[in-house]
């Protein structure tokens, strides 16, 4: 083989594969796109410290006025609460019933009731079956109460200041021992309320016992 031979053999690798890449040159190839990864990493990390970051407002971060406000709306509604809590109370308390006597049947064909709760006393006059007339009136408006006995039976006689045809009001054919207890609770209802003594905080029982006693006559 001559000289010439020989240069055209070790020439036709290059010849053959023109457009294959050297080891250098891939690695420069590889050390580009490693450069350009961390130039756009770093980039990108720039930009996202030097973004304005919105955090959600926080309750610490609300107004003091708009905290205020609604702790006055708050504060108001709780009130109102109460004060419903309270009325709805009174009016439990109010319809207390401290005592309730009919009249004694047969002698009466449609016995009569008298009530006494807490605020008032309710009187049902009964003329026939399902037919009845209710008179009621406050404590204080009661003036006088008496009652009248015999060996059976006793009447009670109210006397009262709202009356617009009489000035009193008599219930009779009570059992002996229901008149004189009425008589006694009313009339230690009366002295209670004239002289302002407060008994809303007495239970039923309490306040049964506590008026029967400013009721009892001195000499009884």
């Amino acid at each position: 083989m001559n000289e010439e031979e020989s240069l055209k053999m070790s020439q036709a690798p290059n010849d053959i594969y023109p457009d294959q890449p050297s080891t250098y040159d891939r690695l420069m190839r590889q050390s580009k796109k490693l450069g350009g990864v961390a130039t756009t990493t770093l980039h990108d990390v720039k930009e996202a410290l030097n973004r304005e970051i919105t955090l959600p407002m926080s309750h610490s971060h609300t107004p003091l006025r708009d905290r205020m406000s609604r702790r006055r709306t708050k504060s108001r509604h709780q009130a109102e609460l109460e004060r419903a809590a309270q009325l709805r109370q009174t009016v439990q308390k109010a319809h207390e019933v401290l005592a309730s006597v009919d009249t004694v049947f047969p002698v009466t064909l449609f016995p009569d009731t008298i009530v006494v709760d807490r605020s008032k006393i309710s009187i049902r006059k009964r003329s026939f079956f399902l037919t009845s007339s209710v008179i009621s009136f406050r404590i204080e408006d009661v003036l006088n109460v008496t009652c009248g006995v015999g060996p059976i039976f006793g009447s009670l006689t109210i006397a009262s200041r709202v009356m617009s045809s009489i000035d009193h009001f008599q219930i009779d054919h009570l059992w002996r021992k229901d008149a004189v207890f009425l008589k006694n609770l009313i009339q230690g209802h009366i002295i209670a309320s004239n002289n302002k003594l407060e008994t809303d905080q007495l239970s039923v029982e309490e306040m049964i016992e506590t008026l029967y006693e400013l009721g009892i006559d001195s000499d009884s």
